[in-house]
């Protein structure tokens, strides 16, 4: 089954154009004359797929230093072209790992739950704010799970 890509490419091959000014059309145009030259029946994912590998391996690369190293906006740019990022770049993304981690670890002050919690996690004798907190979190959840009183005082009726 053939494409209408397939039938776009022109009969003659182009003459190549030097290798800096080789786009994204030229390399579209010889890779479907190339695929009617030869008789191939290509459907349009294949012809995407050859189309992706010739601009990865017969392309020149975009010149590297079109974006600022040591940032995470150059972290990611190195990802996305699927290349090993540079030192520079590896620091900046485990700097900015390391804030974004002590962003979310924010520790709760003396005198509640999570600090009573604290203490004994490290082996410390809890202070008195903290053992206060945690008396009265004990104190409303045995209230809580108590329930209503079955058995309510009752009114005394008057007629």
């Amino acid at each position: 089954m053939t494409t209408a890509l397939l039938e776009r490419a022109p009969g003659p091959a182009p003459p190549a154009p030097p290798a800096e000014t080789y786009g994204h059309e030229q390399a579209l145009d010889a890779m479907l004359y190339a695929a009617r030259r030869m008789g191939i029946a290509a459907t349009d994912r294949q012809v995407a797929t050859l189309l992706t590998v010739a601009e990865r391996h017969l392309l020149p690369p975009a010149p590297a230093d079109d974006f600022p190293h040591g940032t995470m906006r150059g972290y990611r740019r190195h990802r996305r072209r699927r290349e090993a990022a540079c030192e520079s770049c590896r620091e900046a993304c485990r700097l900015e790992s390391a804030a974004r981690r002590q962003r979310r670890r924010t520790t709760k002050p003396c005198g509640t739950e999570a600090a009573y919690r604290r203490h004994l996690y490290h082996c410390e004798e809890p202070c008195q704010p903290c053992k206060d907190a945690h008396a009265a979190d004990v104190r409303e959840y045995r209230e809580r799970a108590a329930g209503p009183d079955p058995h309510p005082p009752q009114k005394e009726r008057t007629r």
